[in-house]
């Protein structure tokens, strides 16, 4: 069911998405080891969850992963990566000017995945030009968004 609705808005998706990429997947990190370790690793649930976002993403055609210079990021990316036998593109936490721009660069035909945080992914979204407002709690892990046609947004879940 995951995987029919998930084709399903792909196939809604196409080539004038924002910043022209034919797919942009941007996603909070998983859940973290401490809540006051400012460069917390994954705990065992977000670790789990990186292998679910990795499941639901594997036949997306990722070409591009994103995540910030936090442990976190890159470790809620690994299992995707290892998948994809990509290398992720590190980019300060603060800096979404710097992902912007590295967004800007990419193919048209790139499916971009970006993992942020819970301050920074409703700065990116807003910087490539959705219009929904979006605010993420500090306790909410699991959201991924899909940036469409014309900036349109599509919440799903992993």
């Amino acid at each position: 069911m995951i995987r029919f609705a998930f084709l399903l808005v792909l196939s809604l998706v196409g080539a004038d998405a924002a910043l022209a990429h034919k797919a942009l997947f941007v996603l909070r990190h998983a859940e973290k080891a401490s809540p006051t370790d400012p460069d917390s690793p994954l705990s065992v649930t977000g670790q789990d969850r990186a292998l679910a976002l990795a499941r639901l993403l594997r036949n997306a055609g990722v070409t591009h992963i994103f995540v910030s210079d936090r442990k976190r990021t890159a470790q809620t990316a690994a299992p995707l990566i290892e998948a994809k036998g990509l290398t992720a593109s590190v980019v300060a936490a603060g800096d979404t000017k710097a992902l912007l721009d590295k967004l800007k660069a990419l193919p048209k035909d790139a499916v971009v995945v970006v993992v942020g945080h819970s301050d920074t992914v409703p700065e990116i979204l807003r910087g490539v030009g959705v219009k929904t407002e979006v605010v993420i709690k500090d306790d909410q892990f699991g959201r991924l968004f899909l940036v469409g046609p014309d900036a349109g947004l599509v919440e799903l879940a992993y």
